[in-house]
């Protein structure tokens, strides 16, 4: 492989991961080096953590090793102060004047005992406390620095390597925040589908996945919606596509059984950049007892447990009456609970208290 399609296995790689491994075994090759990796590392006080780290065949094999003292605080590498000092740098074990004659010799015998030796890198800053490096190490024994050829690769490489960099830091940040809706996505006790237009399934939450499951007029069939009457079909296919508003209802065998369809999106992903449009759609049963925790209730209003359990059976429908009868307890005692209930939230009634624990937290 010469230079040029090494660069462009490179840029291939940024969105495959499992691709490195061949781009890194290449480069270790071009080099004539033992390892060659990729990191990405953040400052974390008086240390560097690396986040990522994509590895050779070798490396990847030898990784339990070389993360046991190569990646860890204890080579003098992963100091803070050795992060690059301006944007972009080139540097080796020999003449980063970030490293003593101390850190040298700690160097060479920890890397020893990892089957390294000496190293040279090519790195830069991608964000504040944050940086990547590309990394190689010589083969144990040989301490040489940098050759007059390794440079000269080094320097071709950086900036491409800069631009790699800042891809695969952006691209972390993408998976990052994905990662964070959708764990929100799957808290929330509110159903979400995202569909297209033909009633496709391209994501739904877990509390859609539940519904949908407990509902008999809805399925999931070969990655579709599907409902099992002609007219709930026509019905959720025409609010789909906008033609009659951004609501229905489809029943069920059961009047609780009914569910309430809303379009919240229909350019949830614009069709423009993803091929087609997708819309967001909430789906609810309005019969279907809530999931509240009563321990949560407990907390965001003050109230015992005693009082919080009789909360949330009163908002999934049941009685005070009905309650003291599940418990086992005097019906005078549960309204004494309940009394207490309204006055530790700030209201009058038991509908108003039942409004406040469905429009809060718990609720989620």
């Amino acid at each position: 492989m010469n230079d040029n399609d090494l660069i462009a296995a490179m840029y291939g790689a940024v969105s495959e991961e499992a691709r490195w491994t061949e781009v890194l075994d290449a480069i270790k090759l071009r080099l004539g080096v033992a390892s060659a990796v990729f990191q990405r590392l953040v400052a974390d006080r008086d240390d560097l953590i690396p986040v990522i780290s994509l590895r050779d065949t070798w490396s990847t094999q030898e990784a339990p090793r070389h993360d046991a003292w190569a990646n860890s605080p204890l080579n003098p590498r992963f100091r803070r102060e050795t992060e690059p000092r301006g944007q972009d740098e080139i540097e080796s074990d020999q003449r980063c004047l970030a490293l003593s004659a101390t850190d040298r010799e700690t160097l060479k015998h920890g890397l020893a005992a990892c089957g390294l030796g000496a190293g040279f890198w090519l790195g830069c800053r991608t964000a504040p406390g944050e940086h990547a490096t590309m990394i190689f190490h010589r083969h144990a024994g040989d301490e040489r620095d940098m050759t007059d050829a390794d440079l000269h690769f080094m320097n071709l490489l950086m900036p491409h390597f800069r631009q790699l960099s800042r891809l695969l830091t952006s691209l972390a940040g993408y998976e990052a925040r994905l990662s964070v809706a959708e764990a929100f996505m799957d808290s929330t006790s509110l159903a979400l589908v995202a569909c297209d237009m033909d009633l496709g399934v391209h994501w739904m939450n877990a509390a859609a996945e539940r519904l949908v499951h407990a509902l008999p007029q809805v399925e999931q069939v070969g990655g579709r919606l599907r409902f099992r009457s002609n007219d709930g079909m026509a019905v959720v296919r025409e609010v789909i596509h906008g033609q009659r508003g951004d609501t229905c209802r489809v029943e069920g065998d059961e009047p609780a059984e009914v569910l309430h369809l809303r379009v919240l999106r229909r350019d949830a992903a614009d069709k423009r950049r993803w091929g087609r449009n997708l819309a967001l759609i909430a789906l609810c049963s309005p019969g279907t007892a809530p999931r509240i925790n009563a321990a949560e209730v407990a907390d965001l209003f003050g109230l015992t447990m005693a009082e919080a359990t009789l909360t949330t059976h009163l908002v999934g429908g049941m009685t005070v009456k009905d309650f003291a009868a599940h418990r086992g307890i005097a019906e005078g005692t549960a309204r004494m609970q309940l009394k207490s209930a309204l006055t530790k939230a700030g209201v009058g009634r038991q509908a108003d208290l039942v409004r406040q624990v469905c429009q809060s937290l718990a609720r989620l």
